[in-house]
């Protein structure tokens, strides 16, 4: 009988999973596996390097060095990595960039990735062959290891689904209040959530490349799914408007209810359009909501829910 490969779906921008696991494992074993210690040296000596950089360099976070950095520490590790002078390293860590040079020579693949943590918090790491590499794994508990090395089949790193799941993380991880854009209803479809962090910023979500392609690549049904949320409460509603009111090219909703229907009629609009992650009418709703984002920012959320 003739079987039928399912498809793979393509990639999502930073997204963790393995494409092509037979392969990936078979390079993992041979060049990776048998130099775990001297990869975990690579990455501590990458991550000192870091360290030194950034731990006294001007920051707007309001926790201490190193909480809330994963991503500024993955980005800044990556960039280090790819700068390396090999003749430098201590013999250890040089053992461990032979073996990982080997393996990307070989057809091997390293990648950042972003996801949702064993459900407990988003983290950004690197996925090369089937090992999952977190060179921030401190950044919310400082007594942890700075440096984290599993096979990814264990480390219950798992892409973002849609936004019911963003929106349970921020709350689980940021202790945010989440609400629907029924705001500004023509950036909604890109731009479904907004979150409100007690003692943090108020924003528009999500303008990660992930969520951005995920919401094309789904054609807005994750936008949809949570924008059917029943109408922002109405203090909330007064607060945020108040704070975009006036910002260039914003349409801005004149109530709760009118914002919600506004942003399911342009979701299913721009579900009979053909838009793509990264064009130009992408590009013009991300530098809109970063605007917006500018004056959400200058509102003061308590921990009691009010604004």
């Amino acid at each position: 009988m003739n079987t039928v490969d399912t498809p793979v779906a393509p990639l999502l921008p930073n997204e963790p999973r393995i494409t092509d696991p037979t392969a990936q494992a078979a390079l993992t074993h041979r060049f990776l596996t048998p130099a775990l210690q001297e990869l975990e040296a690579l990455f501590k000596h990458i991550r000192s390097l870091v360290d030194e950089e950034l731990r006294d360099a001007p920051s707007n976070y309001a926790q201490p060095y190193p909480i809330g950095r994963c991503l500024e520490i993955t980005l800044a590790a990556q960039e280090k990595l790819q700068r390396l002078d090999a003749g430098k390293l201590p013999a250890p860590a040089a053992q461990g960039y032979a073996a990982l040079r080997d393996f990307l020579q070989h057809g091997g693949s390293a990648r950042q990735v972003w996801g949702d943590l064993r459900g407990e918090f988003f983290q950004n790491a690197f996925l090369m062959g089937t090992l999952y590499i977190d060179v921030s794994n401190d950044t919310v508990t400082p007594s942890k290891p700075k440096i984290e090395i599993l096979p990814f089949e264990q480390a219950r790193f798992a892409p973002i689904r849609d936004y019911l799941h963003y929106a349970h993380m921020t709350r689980q991880y940021w202790g945010a209040y989440v609400f629907a854009n029924h705001i500004l209803p023509d950036l909604a479809p890109y731009f479904p959530l907004i979150t409100a962090i007690p003692g943090g910023h108020v924003r528009l979500e999500s303008d990660f490349h992930y969520m951005l392609a995920l919401v094309h690549a789904r054609r807005f049904e994750p936008s949809l799914e949570v924008l059917k949320a029943q109408p922002m409460e109405t203090q909330f509603f007064d607060a945020f408007r108040r704070a975009v009111l006036g910002v260039a090219e914003m349409t801005v909703a004149s109530t709760p209810a009118e914002g919600r229907a506004l942003a399911l009629e342009y979701c299913r609009q721009f579900q009979t359009e053909e838009r793509r992650h990264g064009d130009k009418r992408e590009l013009a709703a991300i530098r809109r909501a970063r605007a917006a984002n500018e004056k959400l920012a200058g509102l003061n959320v308590r921990r009691h829910g009010s604004v």
